[in-house]
């Protein structure tokens, strides 16, 4: 993810000139999104991978060619 540079903040201000919002361009708030979207997934990850790597290590999984002949298809 690219740093992101403040261009000519807009805040919006209450009665006392107290901050209590910004404004953002589109471009901006899209890429905010987009890494709150990766940092998500890497959460996600970083939680289940001790899991899985468990799971493996105390064989409960599956392989492949287990997986397609259970789901009727064989190995191709």
């Amino acid at each position: 993810m690219k740093a992101m540079a403040a261009k000519d903040e807009q805040y919006l201000t209450d009665a006392q000139g107290k901050r209590t919002g910004v404004l953002l361009d589109l471009n901006t708030y899209q890429r905010l999104r987009e890494a709150e979207e990766e940092l998500a997934e890497i959460q996600a990850y970083d939680t289940a991978h001790p899991k899985v790597l468990s799971e493996i290590a105390a064989g409960h999984f599956t392989g492949l060619i287990e997986y397609r002949a259970s789901r009727g298809r064989g190995s191709k």
